[in-house]
């Protein structure tokens, strides 16, 4: 997996967190956290998100990329020149 952004704390990667709380993607996730409004929609359509958060330098200020796919997250990190 060497697409995953450089991190001096922690990376977590999750699939479909929002069932372990009973709540919907929309309540569950913020839309602006997603690659895209298109991905934000095929992941409500699909029922699947994958979410990835890493600090990149301190436990303090994390990024956060969600989208319908493994392979879109990879995308967009990769299109942002973070990994």
């Amino acid at each position: 997996m060497n697409w995953l952004p450089e991190h001096k704390c922690g990376l977590y990667l999750e699939h479909n967190a929002y069932k372990d709380v009973y709540e919907t993607i929309g309540e569950y996730y913020d839309p602006e956290d997603f690659v895209s409004k298109e991905e934000w929609m095929k992941a409500i359509e699909t029922n699947s998100v994958w979410r990835l958060q890493w600090y990149p330098d301190t436990p303090i200020g994390s990024y956060t990329v969600c989208a319908s796919t493994l392979d879109a997250v990879e995308e967009a990190i990769r299109a942002r020149g973070n990994a």
